[in-house]
C-alpha cells in the first residue's frame, strides 16, 4: 500500500470508524455524518416521522459508520436502508419498518427515473395478428413494484405531510404499484393479480405468456405503465 493509500484510508477510518477521530477530524466527522443523515430523512420521511427524530438519527449514525457512501452523489445514497433495518435491534419491534422503507426507495428511484416518450400505437398496428403473443410490452421506466404482509401503501398516505398519521387500514398484505404519472408520485395498493400482471411485463414476459385480457391491456396502456414494445416483435 502506497503511502497515499494509506493516508487515505487513515481519514475514512477516522470519519466512519466506530472510535473518536483526532480532535482535528471530530468537527468534519460530524459535518458528514449530518449530511449523510439529512440526505437519508429526504429520501426516507415516513421511517422518520413513524420513528421520531431521536430514533432515526441514530439509526442514520449507525448506517452511515456501518456502510459509507461509495459515491458523491447523495440521490444514490441510503440504498441499502431497508435491509439495514431488517438487522437493526431496536426496529425489532416495528416489523412493517423495512417495508416501508422498501416502498419509499421505490419512491425515490421512480422521482429519479427517465420519462418515456408516447406510445407509438401505429407501430403496434402493424405487428401481424398471428404474432401478438410474441409482443413483449415495455413499462415505464419509473415504474417500481413492492408488495408486502403489511399495509405500506395506507402507512406511506397516512403519514404524507397533509395526514395525521392514521392509516385507513391497521393490517393485511398489499401489493403496491409505484410509478411517475405527468410528474407526479403515484403510490397505490393494487389487487394481486393485476400486480403480477404487471410484474410478468415488467420481468419481460410475452403477452402470450402473460395472459393478459384485452381491457387490463388497455388500460395499463392508457395509464402509461405500459409506454412500448419490443421492436422484434414486428412483422
Amino acid at each position: 500500500m502506497s503511502a497515499l493509500a494509506a493516508r487515505q484510508r487513515e481519514f475514512i477510518e477516522a470519519i466512519f470508524g466506530e472510535g473518536e477521530p483526532p480532535a482535528a477530524l471530530g468537527v468534519y466527522r460530524r459535518h458528514v455524518l449530518a449530511n449523510l443523515s439529512g440526505a437519508l430523512a429526504a429520501t426516507y420521511p415516513v421511517v422518520a416521522r413513524l420513528v421520531g427524530p431521536a430514533f432515526f438519527d441514530e439509526a442514520a449514525r449507525r448506517f452511515a459508520l456501518a456502510y459509507p457512501s461509495a459515491s458523491g452523489d447523495l440521490n444514490e445514497y441510503g440504498a441499502g436502508f431497508a435491509a439495514f433495518l431488517e438487522r437493526y435491534e431496536h426496529a425489532r419491534s416495528l416489523a412493517c419498518l423495512p417495508d416501508v422503507a422498501r416502498l419509499e426507495w421505490a419512491c425515490h428511484e421512480s422521482l429519479n427515473a427517465p420519462e418515456a416518450g408516447a406510445f407509438d400505437f401505429a407501430a403496434l398496428a402493424e405487428v401481424a395478428p398471428e404474432r401478438y403473443g410474441e409482443i413483449r410490452f415495455l413499462t415505464h421506466p419509473s415504474l417500481r413494484l413492492v408488495r408486502s404482509p403489511h399495509p405500506i401503501a395506507a402507512i406511506w398516505h397516512a403519514n404524507q405531510p397533509s395526514r395525521d398519521g392514521t392509516p385507513d387500514r391497521g393490517d393485511g398484505a398489499e401489493h403496491v404499484v409505484v410509478r411517475r404519472d405527468e410528474g407526479e408520485l403515484r403510490v397505490e395498493a393494487i389487487d394481486e393479480r393485476a400486480w403480477r400482471l404487471i410484474a410478468a411485463f415488467a420481468a419481460g414476459a410475452t403477452l402470450g405468456a402473460a395472459g393478459a385480457e384485452p381491457a387490463a391491456l388497455t388500460g395499463l396502456v392508457a395509464d402509461r405503465i405500459l409506454v412500448g414494445f419490443d421492436a422484434a416483435s414486428r412483422a
